[in-house]
C-alpha cells in the first residue's frame, strides 16, 4: 500500500513537471511568436519609411517645379497687364497652360478687371502704363502657395505671405494647388491655380498611399494607416478610412517612444488583430505613426500547432516517465517481495532449526524410558498369566501400542532433527505413481475414493532417493483419502515442464481454508483430531534436499492439489 502510495505521489509530481514545462514551452513559443511579427512589423516600417521619404523628396520637388512654373506665369501676367490688355486672355494664358484659371484681386480681394484697351488717338498717345502708375503703389514680388504641401510650408527666403486683407478672403478654396503673387501692373495679387490632377495622379502612383495600399495586401497584413502627428489617418490601405480620427491614447503615446509599440487590439469590427506602431521621421522630425495590423489567424494556427506538439510531447513523456517509475516500482516490489520471501524463510529455517534440537535432545531423552516399558511390557505379557487372562493379554497390548505410537512420534522428531541421509538413484516417477496408486487401492476403495493415474508418454527420469520420494508422494496421498470421508476422487499425475518434473496430487475434498492455506507446512499445524502436524514439513524439507519445491492450491468445497517440483536427470 505505500509503494502504491509512493507511486501514484511520483506520478503526480512528473505530471505536475511535465505541464509546467508544456505551458512554459507554450508561452516561450507565444513570446517568440509575438517578437517575430513585431521584428517583421518593423522592417516593414523601415521599409516604408525609406520608400516614403523618398516619395516625400518627389512630391516637394515636382511641387516646387510646378510652383515655379504657376510663378512665372502669374509674373507673364503682370507682364501683360502693363499694356492694354484685352480680359479675355486670360483664358486663352489658362488654356495654352494647363492652368484651372487665373484670378486677378486687389487688395481687398474683390475681383479686379483691367480696363479695357484705349482706342484712337488717345490710346496711341497714352501708350503702355509705366511701372508703379497705379496709385502711386509698387508691391513687392512676392510669393504664396497652398494645397498640400510636402516641401517646407514657410515662405522662401525674400517672400512675404499676401496682406492679411486677402488672406482672410481665402481666395485658394476650391482649388488643390496654386501660387499668388503681388502685382505690379495694379494694386493688388495674381493667383494663378493649377489643373493639379496629373499632381494627384503623379502622388498616387509613387506616393506614400501607393506604398501603404500594396502593403496592406500582403499575406498576414489585416491593414496599414499613416496617422498624423495629429491622430488623424493620412494614409490607409482602406482608402475609405482616410480623414478618420481614431480616439486611442496608446497611439498617441507611441509617436513619442523610439521604436513605437507592439499589442494586441480589437477592431472596430471585432476582430483580434496584432499591431506594430512605429514612427515615420523625415529630416529629424516625426511626419505620423504607420501602424501595420497583423491577423492573429496565422499566430493562432502555430500557436494551436505548437501547443498540441507540447501536449503531445509531454504526454509523450508523461506515459515514459510513468512507464519508467511502473518498471522501477514493480521491480522494488518484487525485489522486497523476494527479501521478505527470504526472511520468512530463514525465519522458517531457523524455527526448524531449534524445533530440530529441541526434538533431539526430546528423542534422546524419551527413547530409552519408550524401549525400556516396551521391553517391561514384554515380560508381562510372557511371564505373568492373571485372570481373567484374555483382559489382561488386551490390557497388555493396549499398552503396548500406545508405547509404539510414542516410538513413531520420538521417530517423526527425529527426523525432522537429523540431517537427511540422501541415496539418489536414477528412477522413474511413472512407475512410483502406478505402485503408490496399487498400495492405496484396498484403502482408497473402502474409502468409496476412485483413483486416476495420468501419465503422459515420455517422462524424463529423475535422479534423487527414491524411498525419501516416496515417503514425501505416500503422505501426500494418505492425507488425500483422509480428507474424502465421503468418497471422490484421487488423481495422480505427471509433466515435464523447463527441465523439471512436476507430480500433482489432487482431490475432490472440502478443500483446505483460505486462513489456513499458508500455515500447511508450518510444523504442529494440522486440521486431524490427534495428528502431530509434522508430515507436511517434513516432506518440505525432504523436497527442498533435493533441489525442489511444494506448492498447494486449494479452494473451499472443491478440492485440494499438492505440486512437488524436482530436477530430471541430466544426460
Amino acid at each position: 500500500m505505500k509503494i502504491s502510495r509512493y507511486f501514484l505521489a511520483s506520478i503526480a509530481l512528473l505530471a505536475a513537471l511535465v505541464l509546467v514545462y508544456a505551458g512554459a514551452a507554450a508561452r516561450l513559443r507565444q513570446a517568440e511568436l509575438r517578437a517575430r511579427l513585431t521584428e517583421t512589423g518593423l522592417a516593414l516600417a523601415d521599409a516604408v519609411e525609406i520608400g516614403s521619404r523618398n516619395a516625400i523628396k518627389s512630391n516637394a520637388l515636382i511641387e516646387e517645379m510646378i510652383a515655379q512654373r504657376l510663378t512665372d506665369n502669374a509674373r507673364l501676367v503682370d507682364e501683360l497687364l502693363r499694356r492694354p490688355f484685352d480680359p479675355l486672355e486670360l483664358g486663352r494664358i489658362a488654356e495654352r497652360n494647363r492652368l484651372r484659371r487665373v484670378d486677378l484681386l486687389d487688395l481687398a480681394g474683390r475681383p479686379w478687371t483691367p480696363p479695357p484697351p484705349a482706342t484712337g488717338m488717345m490710346g496711341m498717345m497714352r501708350g503702355p502704363r509705366a511701372p508703379g502708375e497705379h496709385a502711386g503703389v509698387d508691391p513687392p514680388m512676392m510669393r504664396f502657395m497652398w494645397g498640400r504641401r510636402w516641401a517646407h510650408p514657410e515662405p522662401a527666403p525674400g517672400e512675404e505671405p499676401p496682406p492679411p486683407v486677402i488672406r482672410q478672403e481665402k481666395f485658394w478654396e476650391g482649388s488643390v494647388f496654386g501660387v499668388a503673387i503681388g502685382a505690379r501692373s495694379f494694386p493688388g495679387i495674381i493667383a494663378v491655380h493649377a489643373d493639379a490632377d496629373y499632381i494627384l495622379n503623379f502622388r498616387r502612383e509613387i506616393g506614400v498611399e501607393r506604398q501603404i495600399e500594396e502593403l496592406g495586401r500582403q499575406a498576414g497584413v489585416a491593414a496599414v494607416a499613416l496617422l498624423s502627428p495629429e491622430g488623424s489617418v493620412l494614409a490607409h490601405s482602406d482608402p475609405r478610412r482616410i480623414g478618420e480620427r481614431p480616439n486611442d491614447p496608446a497611439l498617441a503615446q507611441a509617436l513619442s517612444e523610439p521604436r513605437g509599440l507592439a499589442r494586441d487590439v480589437e477592431t472596430a469590427g471585432g476582430a483580434r488583430v496584432f499591431q506594430v506602431a512605429r514612427p515615420l521621421v523625415l529630416d529629424g522630425s516625426r511626419l505620423g505613426l504607420l501602424t501595420i495590423d497583423f491577423g492573429r489567424e496565422p499566430m493562432e494556427r502555430a500557436w494551436r500547432e505548437d501547443l498540441r506538439s507540447a501536449i503531445v510531447l509531454a504526454v509523450a513523456a508523461l506515459l515514459a516517465g510513468a512507464l519508467g517509475l511502473g518498471a522501477i516500482f514493480y521491480l522494488q516490489q518484487r525485489h522486497l517481495h523476494e527479501v521478505r520471501a527470504l526472511e520468512i524463510e530463514m525465519a522458517r529455517r531457523e524455527r526448524l532449526s531449534a524445533l530440530g534440537d529441541v526434538a533431539a535432545a526430546f528423542a534422546h531423552e524419551v527413547r530409552n524410558p519408550l524401549n525400556a516399558v516396551s521391553m517391561g511390557l514384554q515380560r508381562l505379557r510372557a511371564e505373568f498369566a492373571p485372570e481373567p487372562a484374555q483382559e489382561y493379554a488386551r490390557f497388555v497390548d493396549l499398552m503396548h501400542g500406545e508405547v509404539r505410537r510414542l516410538n513413531a512420534i520420538v521417530e517423526q522428531f527425529i527426523g525432522l532433527a537429523r540431517p537427511l541421509p540422501l541415496k539418489p538413484v536414477r528412477f522413474g516417477v511413472d512407475e512410483l505413481l502406478r505402485e503408490l496408486a496399487a498400495l492405496v487401492e484396498p484403502e482408497a476403495v473402502k474409502a468409496g475414493v476412485t483413483v486416476r493415474v495420468a501419465l503422459p508418454d515420455g517422462l524424463p527420469a529423475i535422479v534423487a532417493d527414491r524411498d525419501h520420494v516416496k515417503q514425501v508422494l505416500l503422505n501426500l496421498v494418505l492425507n488425500a483419502l483422509q480428507a474424502m470421508e465421503g468418497g471422490g476422487t484421487l488423481a495422480l499425475g505427471a509433466e515435464a515442464a523447463r527441465e523439471r518434473l512436476v507430480v500433482t496430487v489432487a482431490d475432490t475434498g472440502p478443500g483446505i481454508p483460505a486462513e489456513a492455506l499458508p500455515r500447511v507446512f508450518d510444523p504442529y499445524f494440522t486440521s486431524k483430531p490427534g495428528g502431530l502436524g509434522l508430515g507436511l514439513t517434513i516432506a518440505r524439507r525432504i523436497v527442498e534436499a533435493h533441489g525442489g519445491s511444494i506448492e498447494v492450491e486449494s479452494r473451499p468445497g472443491r478440492g485440494s492439489r499438492f505440486s512437488v517440483s524436482l530436477p530430471v536427470a541430466r544426460p
